[in-house]
């Protein structure tokens, strides 16, 4: 049981929760204005107390039982707040629930609502605002995805999802302080799930009063800060963030945050450097100017995330020749991951050679990576039937249209399957929400990806990712499975690792299945994820763990 919380706060994610991410976005850049000076421009508020942040692509939504991506969720979980957070040790602390008990078959979760605790338009949070919430999400109407990865585990949430049913059976308003939440099966990870956005409670009958979707307007939480006004919410131009006096942990020490929307990083970075912006991600293709400036040296950061940046080869797209193991591992054989961190990635980020990045706990991958060989390459291609007689096919290397560091690992990728396998692929760079819609749809045979961990157990590469997904009443039960691979005694292995709850044979089992997956190449993992960031000096307590900026409930930005 835990009792004592820390500062209640989310990690930025990613993936995931996804990031995939590209070139660019210079045909969205004449949209944006070079310089704001109106009442929500990036220069409007300039006061020690705002903090100045852009977002690289507009928000893909505001609902939680949504999102999907990275850049939003950073920007959802200053917002909202379930009943557990992620500390910046990544460990699950309390959140809006002050402690929790679970039963000795590991099975039911016993929540006690802390007191006090508000939405943005004043109402107490109780537990049946926690039962609303997760059944919403759930509901067949919403037709969210991420519920099959992050609610599945709760007893009845599929049958909600599904439409058997209009309530989750597993979940029990015990009093309004206490919720009960019964789980299929005994689950170490499972806690760490419900950090997801997903698990924030969100304000029913505010929703209700915008026919039950949730936008500018809508979009009350429980967090730390809000949007004031649906003025302060322009999708495409900016979003400005106000903190919330009855936040339950404080009033954050931050009164605005203001965040607009520049795709592109040379935008990023001018205006870091004409001082409007306080913090900003760069490409790792702008250190060498960043180093050679003295003003700007001093504030360049390092954070390592758990992420890994990846090829995926995706077996289930409209003649996709990935369906041929042998043609994903000629594939994975003639990619050099030392070469593209060096070239496009300045030695910034380390090659990756397993599925799973370092940082996952007690968890550490002992596979074998397949060895890069443009011979092996070749004579692999060829047994797959490829050659003079039989060109293989064009193919599009497809990622999203925002960072020019990752258009420069595409480059790579495409120079060295030409040099070394023969193969011409040509470079896609897409925007995010089409990307995203894509992706969902498994359209994409070739596509450039990342997936950063949602929380730092080896579950949430192997099974989220890789276990076999199937239709359920018409639903993929396993979602993010967005390359179609399956491999049965890769699944047993994972299913068995899921529920076994000794930490040593539970490991050994995914190190086993991680090694399946490295020898059928539905993946060419490809590096391990840094963010390389400026940071204004006069930033102040910015809160980080392995998955990223936490919310900014302790930052400041002095004079």
């Amino acid at each position: 049981m835990l009792t004592q919380p820390e500062s209640p706060r989310f990690t930025a994610h990613r993936l995931t929760r996804r990031d995939f991410v590209a070139l660019g976005a210079a045909t969205l850049a004449p949209l944006l204005p070079g310089c704001t000076t109106g009442q929500h421009g990036a220069q409007a508020t300039t006061a020690a107390n705002t903090l100045r942040y852009p977002l690289s692509s507009p928000p893909t939504t505001l609902d939680p039982a949504l999102v999907q991506d990275g850049t939003t969720i950073d920007l959802l979980q200053n917002i909202f707040e379930g009943l557990v957070v992620l500390d910046s040790s990544s460990r699950v602390v309390p959140g809006i629930a002050e402690k929790w008990t679970i039963s000795s078959d590991g099975k039911i979760y016993t929540f006690n609502i802390r007191q006090g605790v508000k939405f943005h338009n004043g109402r107490s949070v109780t537990a049946a605002d926690f039962k609303y919430s997760l059944e919403r999400a759930c509901g067949p109407a919403l037709n969210s995805q991420t519920v099959f990865s992050y609610l599945n585990d709760i007893v009845g949430a599929m049958d909600c999802r599904n439409g058997k049913a209009t309530a989750i059976s597993g979940i029990r308003v015990q009093d309004p302080s206490t919720l009960v939440i019964e789980i299929d099966r005994p689950k170490s990870y499972w806690l760490d799930k419900m950090t997801y956005p997903t698990g924030y409670v969100v304000c029913q009958e505010v929703i209700q009063e915008n026919g039950g979707k949730i936008e500018a307007g809508s979009a009350v939480g429980a967090g730390p800060f809000k949007i004031a006004a649906p003025a302060d919410y322009q999708s495409n131009y900016q979003v400005t963030l106000t903190s919330f006096s009855g936040y339950h942990a404080g009033k954050p020490k931050l009164d605005h945050i203001v965040r607009p929307v520049l795709p592109d990083p040379s935008t990023r970075l001018a205006k870091y450097q004409a001082d409007t912006l306080d913090i900003v991600k760069i490409s790792p293709t702008d250190v060498d100017h960043v180093n050679a400036d003295p003003t700007l040296k001093p504030d360049l950061h390092l954070y390592p995330r758990a992420a890994t940046w990846y090829l995926g080869m995706n077996s289930a797209a409209p003649g996709s020749p990935f369906g041929d193991k042998r043609v994903r591992k000629a594939f994975a054989m003639a990619i050099d991951n030392g070469a593209i961190t060096q070239v496009a990635l300045k030695n910034l980020m380390d090659p990756a050679n397993s599925v799973v990045p370092p940082g996952m706990g007690d968890y550490h991958s002992t596979c074998v990576p397949l060895p890069f060989s443009p011979s092996m390459a070749r004579t692999m291609l060829a047994s797959a039937g490829y050659g003079t007689s039989r060109p293989f096919p064009s193919l599009a290397l497809t990622f999203r249209n925002d960072y020019q560091w990752v258009a420069d690992s595409a480059q790579v990728l495409a120079h060295q399957l030409q040099q070394n396998l023969g193969v011409t692929v040509q470079l896609q760079p897409m925007e995010w929400g089409q990307f995203l819609d894509n992706l969902d749809r498994k359209t994409m045979p070739l596509a450039l990806e990342r997936w950063e961990a949602d929380y730092l157990d080896p579950q949430d590469f192997l099974s989220t990712l890789l276990h076999t997904s199937r239709k359920v009443n018409g639903q993929e039960d396993h979602p993010e499975n967005n390359t179609g691979y399956s491999n049965v005694q890769f699944d047993q292995l994972c299913d068995e690792a899921d529920g076994e709850l000794d930490p040593a044979k539970r490991i050994a089992l995914y190190q086993r299945a991680e090694q399946i997956a490295i020898n059928d190449a539905p993946w060419k993992p490809l590096f391990f994820q840094k963010d390389v960031e400026l940071d204004k000096p006069r930033v102040h307590d910015i809160r980080d763990c392995a998955l990223g900026h936490l919310p900014f409930t302790t930052t400041y930005v002095s004079g």
